[in-house]
């Protein structure tokens, strides 16, 4: 049995110090298998976005044990760390926050080739930057465009070009469909599902939306101040949960399973991305 490519044990994250020291992150420990996908689900200040951070060597505050691919996260120097990060990228909430408005699709993918070294030349960039426009379902004439004349799903799609234009394996998604139209978020979330088919990318879905957790993930881990409360096989866990406050998040969400069906009708009519896909929203 080969082992996961994530392993996270009694992992604390801590802010201040005597009495006013705050736990945001208390002892969690899980694993995430390579090409499997772990949904992270919460109400806000539960230690989501926390734990994800920590994971990606963005908090200093931590101690426990993460062990990436056999590799211990905690103990990289700074050039350990910098090649870390091209393996594990982040993808956030807010798809036009995270791009600069004043640099062009192409040009923020090119930027990003050039800085890890990946193209010497801007021939070389283009090129690249191309392809993987059209990896995540973009025409590359979309290169030239500003994020404000792009769409949310468009937006978001170029965000997913720049984290895996690296060579990313693994991906911290933080409610990446949160803000789009329900059509749209079906696309996406075809497009995710194709990347974790096609290329064998590990994700770590952070999020709040049950009925994308059903659809994305294979297994769910439930925080709740910090804490892990329960953690098994999605579906398991969404339709028979053992602790009152998974159900309490399920009873908060009514219309789960009628959004489930509206994904899955919107999906059925999509095909999965294997290239170029035309964005059905408009831009903003």
């Amino acid at each position: 049995m080969s082992r996961p490519l994530l392993e996270v044990a009694n992992l604390r994250v801590a802010y201040g110090a005597g009495w006013r020291r705050v736990e945001a992150v208390r002892g969690v420990s899980f694993e995430i298998a390579r090409g499997r996908c772990l949904g992270v689900v919460g109400e806000s200040g539960s230690g989501k976005s926390t734990l994800a951070r920590a994971i990606l060597a963005l908090e200093d505050r931590v101690s426990g044990r993460i062990e990436f691919a056999g590799q211990d996260v905690l103990a990289l120097d700074r050039a350990a760390k910098r090649a870390f990060r091209r393996r594990a990228q982040m993808v956030f909430q807010d798809p036009l926050g995270s791009l600069n408005p004043r640099v062009q699709a192409g040009a923020a993918l090119a930027e990003v080739l050039r800085v890890h070294g990946l193209a010497g030349t801007r021939a070389e960039a283009a090129r690249q930057t191309a392809d993987w426009l059209e990896t995540v379902g973009l025409d590359p004439a979309y290169a030239g465009r500003f994020p404000h004349e792009l769409s949310g799903g468009q937006r978001q799609r170029v965000n997913l070009a720049r984290a895996l234009c690296v060579g990313a394996e693994f991906l911290v998604a933080d409610g990446p469909v949160s803000s789009l139209d329900v059509s749209v978020q079906a696309q996406i979330l075809n497009l995710l599902k194709s990347l974790q088919e096609t290329r064998g990318i590990t994700w770590m879905l952070i999020g709040h939306d049950l009925a994308v957790m059903r659809h994305m993930a294979d297994e769910v881990l439930v925080m709740k101040a910090g804490e892990v409360v329960e953690r098994g096989p999605a579906a398991d866990v969404l339709a028979r949960p053992l602790q009152a406050y998974t159900r309490e998040l399920l009873d908060a969400a009514p219309d789960v399973a009628r959004a489930l069906d509206r994904r899955a009708a919107a999906a059925a009519s999509l095909e999965l991305n294997r290239g170029p896909v035309p964005e059905q929203d408009v831009p903003a």
